[in-house]
Parts: structure tokens; sequence; C-alpha cells
């Protein structure tokens, strides 16, 4: 991180400072919008952009960007310059906001949301349009953009793991963890490289929903709580004592199940039952042309399997001209027609739980699977300190696996490597 910085920056944070000391404080409408902010409108349709008003929009994809734009200014008839910008956007906001150059409505990942909230760029949304997301959203979606009971943003996209499996493999697909690891004591070939199930060991990220499946919580119940991993509890060990079992589903060292590339040509090949990984895979596997099915992740002694899921969400920035064109144009991502132009354009996934008219999404064999999934997901956390979960889990839980390390003695290396990774902040 750099140590010197210029008197530029020091400006641009000493004005946000003043602008909004104030996060949370939606912004100031101008004159000939009091009536309706006075006005007590319970809906979305009820809202009207301000007169003369004009957008810029920021997102990582151009193409999608514009189909939305197009969109949007058909319905509301308010202009939109798009841009395309993608690392970094939040603090491009942050330094350019003040001088006007900056977007009015911008994506970026839920991760920077606290970053993001911090830094007073997050205009608080009207209630009308946060009525309106809660009624499509799920809670996993929301949460990723509220705080303190107010909503910051709007969720557009995600990304969570599912079940991958082959059709020629399995006539009807597993409900239970069980199911899957009983069947593996007979389809299982290992000399052939027969699986029934594969999942990569040493990743966090396609590891936790078997780490969580007794009632861990990363980082406290809100994944926010920065000085308590949760490491020393039972539901933790617990959650070690399955990754420990799931070698008896796939008989194989944690380093040959490192290898992702090799675990996804295994199931390509059909030499794999079941396979576990994202929407991002999508599109190599059906062009492999192998015959295969999603279908959410199954549940452990009853209970629902929760995987991390990664979202995307669009901010209305605190510096914008025109908060009800914003506001209006980040909601109509979430709409019918917005979602549809996510599909259609980039191969996106709504966060909106009802797809039934939503043109596309709604028909492909694939994707619905990830919808419903969400549903039943964690938002990975977004503080600094999921490194630490990273690095820890890349150790523990190949040893754990191998059989190097009991559950109990993980779980206490656990903490004891943390409080190293404390050590050297």
């Amino acid at each position: 991180m750099r140590k010197n910085i210029s008197k530029r920056v020091i400006a641009a944070i000493l004005s946000i400072a003043m602008l909004s000391s104030l996060t949370g404080c939606k912004k100031a409408l101008p004159e000939d919008e009091e009536a309706f902010a006075g006005s007590g409108a319970a809906t979305v349709e009820e809202m009207k952009p301000e007169d003369g008003a004009k957008l810029v929009f920021w997102t990582g994809n151009k193409e999608y960007g514009e189909a939305i734009a197009k969109a949007f200014q058909a319905k509301y008839g308010v202009p939109v310059t798009v841009a395309q910008e993608g690392m970094g956007t939040v603090d491009k906001i942050a330094l350019s906001g003040t001088s006007g150059e900056g977007a009015d409505v911008f994506i970026t990942s839920h991760d920077n949301f606290q970053k993001g909230l911090s830094s007073g760029i997050f205009m608080e949304l009207e209630d009308a349009v946060t009525n309106d997301i809660k009624s499509k959203v799920a809670e996993s979606g929301t949460k990723t953009v509220m705080s303190d009971g107010k909503m910051y943003g709007v969720p557009i996209s995600i990304e969570v793991n599912c079940l991958f499996y082959n059709k020629d493999l399995v006539e009807t697909p597993a409900t239970t963890l069980e199911e899957i690891m009983e069947g593996a004591k007979t389809f299982n070939d290992p000399a052939n490289n027969k699986f029934n199930f594969l999942c990569t060991i040493g990743d966090g990220y396609n590891e936790f929903p078997f780490i969580a499946s007794q009632g861990f919580e990363l980082f406290g119940e809100n994944g926010d709580d920065a000085d308590n991993p949760g490491f020393d509890t039972d539901e933790y060990e617990k959650g070690l004592e399955l990754i420990a079992k799931l070698h008896e589903t796939m008989p194989i060292s944690s380093t040959d199940l490192n290898n992702k590339s090799s675990l996804k040509a295994s199931f390509m090949e059909g030499n794999v039952a079941y396979y576990i990984t994202g929407p991002w895979d999508v599109t190599q596997i059906k062009e492999s042309g192998m015959n295969f099915g999603i279908t959410t992740l199954p549940t452990y002694q009853g209970k629902q399997l929760q995987p991390f899921a990664g979202v995307q969400c669009a901010f209305v920035s605190t510096f914008t001209k025109y908060p009800i064109a914003a506001e209006l144009l980040a909601n109509f991502l979430i709409s019918d027609e917005g979602a549809s132009i996510l599909y259609k354009v980039s191969n996106g996934i709504t966060t909106v739980s009802n797809i039934e008219h939503v043109e596309g999404l709604s028909a492909d064999p694939y994707l619905p699977a990830f919808v419903k999934q969400f549903e039943y997901s964690i938002p990975m956390p977004s503080i600094s300190r999921i490194s630490y979960f990273w690095s820890i889990t890349q150790d523990i839980d190949r040893a754990v696996f191998d059989g190097q390390l009991t559950p109990a003695d993980a779980r206490g290396k656990s903490m004891e490597n943390w409080n190293a990774l404390l050590a050297t902040e």
C-alpha cells in the first residue's frame, strides 16, 4: 500500500467527509421533487425522473450497459452515457465525484460494500425502491447492501456453487449428501479414475458448505465481526469432521483434489457422477458435449448445504445531481426487462427470485438452478481478513482430509494460525 498520499487525494477524502457526515442520509432532493418526497408515494411506479435528467452509468460490461441504457431511455426518457469501468470503481467515484466527473450509477462487487459505505459514496435508497427490492430479492442478496437497517444499493447478479451431475450416470439427482456418499461405495473405481463425487479440497470457497454444515458462522452471524473467525467453536469442529469423512467418498489425496482443471476434465470425460462448481464453468461443460444437469446442493443430516455467494451490486453515487432518475436506473436493473438483458447480453444470472418473466433465463436448461441455490447461500464476507480464512483452510482442511490432523487438533491449530496472522498486522 502506498505510504505517500497526494494533496489531491487528501482533499478529495476531506470533501467526501464534509459532504456526508452523512453516510446514511438520503441525497437532498431538488426543489421540484420535494412534493414527491412528502407525498408518501409507496411504489416505484409513482417515482418520476427529474426534468432534464441525464445519467452516467459505469459497468464492467459496456455492451450490457448500452443495452440497459437504451431500454431505460425508452421507458423513462432519460439519456444514459455508459462507460466501462472494472476494478477500482469505488476509489474512482471517491476521487471524481466531487468534481462531477464520476458516475451517477455504478456496479461493483458486494465485497466493496464496507469500503464504499465508510467513504460516504453510496446514497441511501428511498423507501419505495427499498421495498421493491425486498419484494424481489432474497435476504441473501439484500443483506449485502444493507447497514443498520438502511439499504444503499441494488443486488443485481449472482455467482454461487451448485451440484452438477452426469445424466448418463444419474437418472434422478441425489437430494442428500448421505445418498451421494453411500453411492460412492459401489460406484468408485479409483484404479480407473472413476468417482461418484469430486470437489476440491484446500479451497475455502468450495469447501465452505461442508465446513458450515453444522452451523459454523465465519466472522459472526452477519459475516462482519473481523475479530471472531469462529474457529474455536464446536460447530467448526463438526464441520471439519465432515471434511474428514469425505475422504471415504473421495479416496484420493488432497493434492490430487486441488487441481480444479483436472477435476473438471474428469467430469466432462464421463468419469464422475457429481461435481461441484459454479456458473463460470457452464459454457465449457456444454461445449464438451456431455449430457449433464445442474441442481441445488444436497442436504446433510437434514440441513441444506449453503455455499458462499458473490453478488454484483449497483449503487447510486451521493454526488449525483439526479437522485430519483439514478435510483430508477439502479432499480431497473432488477426489473424483468433488466434481468432479461443481463441474461441475453452477458449470460448473467439475476438476483430476482421469481424468474418466470425473465426472458431467456426462465427457459434455460441450466442456470435457473443457481437462482434457486442463491436463496440458500451465504454472502461471502466482505471484510479484509477473509484472506486469513483462505490461507488457514488451505492447510488445515488438507491435513484433516488426509488424516494428518484430527478435527479437534485442527480446531486448535486454526486458532493458532489465526493468531499468528494477526501478529503480522
